[in-house]
């Protein structure tokens, strides 16, 4: 990143720079950007307000080495729910409220049901948008989303990977109570990030993969190259400048590691399916095992490639190694920072294991509480802040503003899940309580609260990802005590987030823990 931002910034790239978008520029102020007139008559509506734009590089000045979602959330309260900023040479439209979300998403859900195919990572990292989540909306698109609903992440699978949620976190406690009868200050974001690693690594390979440290250390490098600046996505016409930057050059170099680890495994895993070729499929097959007899079956109407495997796979490590990771860091987070709480989710949860030895899965549903602390960390923290970036197909009206086909349009979760208009004075406080009479849930009908998405574009591994962040929460908070390191106060913890796939802490939570109940 810093050979990049040094380049960025050179006397050669800012001439280049200038020299091949001064055109461009000239040729945008020549078509102009008004806001209401008139076409043959009929009265168009105007775009959408938003922040002045400067020269060249429009509103990237803004969103630039910032946390995006805020900086969102604070031009929604001076220009509006709906604002318009230029990026480069692209319009992005972001919405911060349940009013433009709702018509967005369910008055004109097909028109914003497909994803920008421009992206430079998509295009590298995802096998030209193969992956489900960045796929452009159609058939390919819809057969995929149904393989993941009735194949790969149905609820009855996702219970068949129970064994291995629970032996990951039994190894994890073993860890943590280590570091607790020495009194080590441990870092949990680190420790919960290598948890989920081994719960995907395994359910998506089987028990046994040979290339699981390579390939992971590859997945850290493809989500850090995700979250870095390309500048073809913000000017498609001047593609050529990612190469002159190096990022091209690195995510192609990361992709073709993958592919070669991910040629390995599915060779061993078709190798072992050769020998056992009478062996029936069952619920505890590992993802890759499902996707590779799809490939082998063929008779869909878009064959099962390598390449789609490859982009599905690995769209599983990075939405579902960090966000689950990155949820319980932040649950236990708040919870640390407010004790009363604390002892009221573990409170519920030894007591309803009295006189049992050991958690198992089955036993999540007696924990109502526990789903409520859930509930309000994803408001307040929701993995995917802005969601992913879906595209305007067709000039559309919403709130009575013109958004133009081509836009980018982003959904600020986290504005929504702090608006005092609809979780009242205190939307900036942590109280699980908020939820225990209510109706609102997660699952896409509540615009005010949308962690996973919603309509056509909810996010498929919702299930999958709430499972490892329930047992491994209910773990954590049945056996230990929890407490800041020596001297620091529960005022002092900083809770601000980074930018990022998953939006973390930008500091680690450092916590020192003490063991309470036994381990099995």
């Amino acid at each position: 990143m810093a050979m990049e931002a040094d380049f960025l910034f050179s006397p050669f790239f800012i001439t280049l720079f200038l020299g091949f978008s001064m055109a461009v520029v000239l040729l945008q102020l020549r078509r102009g950007r008004s806001g209401a007139h008139k076409s043959h008559g009929k009265v168009i509506a105007p775009l959408p307000p938003g922040p002045p734009k400067l020269p060249l590089i429009g509103n990237i000045h803004q969103l630039a080495g910032a946390n995006p979602h805020r900086t969102l959330r604070s031009l929604a309260r001076t220009h509006g729910p709906l604002i318009l900023l230029r990026l480069g040479q692209v319009d992005l439209v972001a919405a911060s409220s349940v009013e433009a979300v709702e018509e967005i998403i369910k008055r004109h859900d097909l028109n914003f049901a497909s994803r920008p195919t421009d992206l430079t990572f998509a295009n590298i990292l995802a096998y030209d948008g193969l992956s489900v989540a960045m796929a452009a909306y159609g058939g390919y698109w819809k057969q995929m989303r149904k393989i993941y609903a009735m194949e790969l992440l149905n609820s009855r699978r996702v219970k068949s990977f129970a064994a291995i949620r629970e032996d990951v976190v039994g190894k994890l406690t073993a860890e943590i109570a280590v570091k607790a009868s020495a009194q080590t200050p441990l870092d949990l974001g680190e420790m919960l990030m290598s948890m989920s690693n081994s719960m995907v690594v395994k359910t998506a390979f089987g028990e046994r993969c040979k290339q699981q440290a390579e390939f992971l250390q590859l997945v850290k490098e493809a989500v850090g190259l995700v979250t870095s600046f390309a500048v073809a996505d913000m000017y498609p016409s001047l593609k050529f400048l990612d190469a002159l930057t190096g990022l091209k050059s690195k995510l192609e170099r990361v992709r073709g590691k993958l592919d070669k680890v991910f040629d390995e495994i599915m060779g061993q895993r078709q190798a072992a399916r050769a020998d056992a070729p009478a062996a029936a499929e069952t619920e505890e097959d590992s993802l890759l095992d499902v996707l590779l007899k799809l490939k082998d079956e063929g008779g869909l109407e878009f064959p099962i490639t390598a390449d789609s495997i490859k982009a599905v796979v690995l769209e599983l490590f990075i939405g579902g190694t960090e966000t689950s990771s990155t949820t319980i860091e932040w649950a236990m987070s708040e919870l640390v920072k407010n004790p009363e709480t604390m002892e009221k989710a573990q409170r519920e949860i030894r007591e309803a294991m009295r006189g049992k030895n050991k958690l198992e899965e089955s036993d999540i549903s007696k924990f109502s509480y526990l789903k409520l602390v859930i509930k309000e960390t994803l408001r307040l923290h929701p993995p995917g802040p802005l969601g992913l970036p879906r595209v305007c197909t067709n000039t559309c009206e919403v709130m009575g503003y013109r958004v133009p086909a081509g836009a980018r349009v982003l959904i600020n979760v986290f504005a929504l899940g702090r608006e005092e208009a609809y979780w009242g004075a205190d939307a900036e406080r942590f109280k699980p309580e908020r939820f225990e009479n209510g109706s609102v849930d997660f699952r896409g009908f509540n615009f005010e609260f949308m962690p996973f998405g919603a309509g056509r574009r909810i996010c498929p591994g919702m299930t999958f990802g709430l499972s490892a962040v329930e047992v491994g929460l209910a773990h954590l908070l049945l056996h230990f005590d929890w407490k800041l390191p020596h001297g620091m106060k529960t005022e002092d913890l900083d809770m601000m987030e980074i930018s990022g796939t998953s939006a973390p802490r930008k500091t680690p939570l450092v916590v020192l823990a003490d063991l309470a109940i036994p381990l099995p």
